[in-house]
């Protein structure tokens, strides 16, 4: 099983855009910030032929506001709050804007405060064992995805 099959088709579009929400938070872009990017794209399977790049260094993603997460259920907003958080992680510098951005994303996505700290550490668990392996990073969105998928699903 790969990260495109743990995450719900209504959750894709919405997890990558929270990712570029945080990427963005400190309006600029990090190269690993648009390399997770990339890697989240392509193994959600939004990256197709003729589509906008929603990881393209010059989009800029819809306002946090404007986002819709009434259709996602817990596990899918506890995935969504996961990626954001490693995405926060991706250049090893937890902006004082990301903090923010993921401050308001928790109250959106109604993940309460004991469940984030649990879900940020497994983000930056999972982004130090990237940085120790110097593995891709989509093999690391991929193995976030599965394992925070696992752990979520034993949860809920």
């Amino acid at each position: 099983m790969a990260a495109i099959d743990a995450v719900s088709v209504a959750a894709r579009r919405a997890l990558l855009e929270v990712m570029m929400q945080v990427a963005w938070a400190d309006r600029e872009i990090a190269p690993e910030e648009q390399q997770a990017a990339h890697a989240a794209a392509m193994a959600l399977g939004l990256v197709l032929p003729g589509e906008k790049d929603l990881a393209a260094a010059e989009a800029t993603p819809p306002s946090l506001e404007s986002l819709d997460f009434s259709g996602l259920g817990a596990r899918d907003r506890e995935l969504v709050y996961v990626c954001a958080e490693w995405m926060a992680q991706a250049d090893s510098v937890e902006a004082a804007e990301e903090t923010e951005v993921l401050g308001r994303l928790r109250i959106k996505l109604t993940v309460d405060e004991t469940r984030a700290a649990e879900l940020r550490k497994l983000a930056v668990t999972l982004h130090e064992k990237q940085v120790v392996e110097r593995g891709s990073w989509w093999r690391a969105f991929d193995r976030l995805v599965m394992e925070a998928a696992r752990s979520l699903a034993a949860k809920h």
